[in-house]
């Protein structure tokens, strides 16, 4: 680490203190004028590793409580906490692009036209394009039925002869994918926001989706009662920050995991994952 000349001021006084010959005075100097530079680097963590001044972020616009637009417009959810965090203790502004379609997204990643996916599960294929950070979420992908047309699953296996549906462009890692082309009869929605029509509708018999996805939805759309999960879940994800290779920003990804696992050992991830989910469905901290 380069040492940084301390201000005149201090300079000054310490040429004075040696005059004197207090050892013990110019030793807290030195220690002051060193936690100073501690700080400067600290804030300009983002050259020191390597660039990355601006971070653009992409990822899934109705993905709560990972990443999601709220009723007022603004992009947020757990994944952008999270890189707000480390952007704001870096000096790192971050350029946020949760209004372009996933697919969209995950093109322009492996190009390096935007720096992050801000919430990605894990597959083998992704993670030759891409580098992950560590997970900081666990998501269950859940079969939701509607409630007149509910058949009894415990297995992917059971899906078999029915219709189902699932976002278009995403992924419920390796096995769910390579089984749900292989043997499933699946249709594809471009969002999540409003898939449930197609079980309203009749247009399909199951939908596939996260767990907290599938149940803001529900509420959303005053489908309580209605539509609902079936237990267990097919199966439980890690979710993960992923990063183009391209980018100056993945230097950042071994800070990036010392930060995410110190605020799971403090609950602060917890704390921020449980606002999303009552944010999303309307409920205020003081509600049970």
């Amino acid at each position: 680490m380069a040492f940084t000349r301390p201000p005149t001021s201090i300079t000054s006084f310490v040429l004075a203190v040696l005059c004197a010959g207090s050892l013990s005075i110019l030793t807290s100097i030195r220690a002051i004028a060193d936690e100073a530079v501690a700080r400067k680097d600290q804030t300009s963590n983002s050259v020191a590793i390597g660039g990355c001044e601006t971070m653009s972020v992409g990822g899934a616009d109705g993905w709560e409580p990972i990443t999601y637009i709220d009723r007022d417009g603004r992009q947020t959810g757990l994944a952008i906490d999270i890189l707000h965090e480390y952007a704001a203790q870096n000096g790192i502004h971050l350029d946020l692009m949760l209004d372009i379609p996933w697919s969209r997204s995950l093109q322009m990643l492996s190009k390096g036209e935007i720096d992050v996916i801000a919430g990605a599960y894990f597959t083998q294929e992704r993670e030759r394009i891409y580098a992950y950070s560590v997970p900081f979420a666990f998501d269950d992908v859940m079969v939701f039925q509607h409630r007149q047309n509910r058949f009894p699953i415990t297995s992917i296996h059971d899906l078999i002869g029915h219709r189902g549906a699932r976002p278009q462009g995403g992924s419920y890692g390796d096995y769910i994918d390579h089984y749900a082309v292989n043997s499933l009869d699946m249709i594809y929605s471009p969002t999540g926001n409003r898939i449930f029509d197609v079980l309203m509708n009749g247009r399909a018999d199951y939908v596939m989706l996260g767990r907290y996805d599938g149940m803001t939805n529900v509420y959303k759309n005053n489908l309580e009662g209605v539509i609902e999960p079936a237990e267990p879940p097919l199966a439980r994800n890690e979710v993960f920050l992923m990063f183009s290779r391209e980018s100056p920003c993945a230097r950042h990804i071994a800070e990036i995991n010392l930060m995410i696992d110190k605020l799971k050992q403090n609950g602060i991830l917890e704390q921020w994952t449980t606002g999303h989910l009552r944010g999303a469905m309307g409920k205020s901290a003081s509600d049970s």
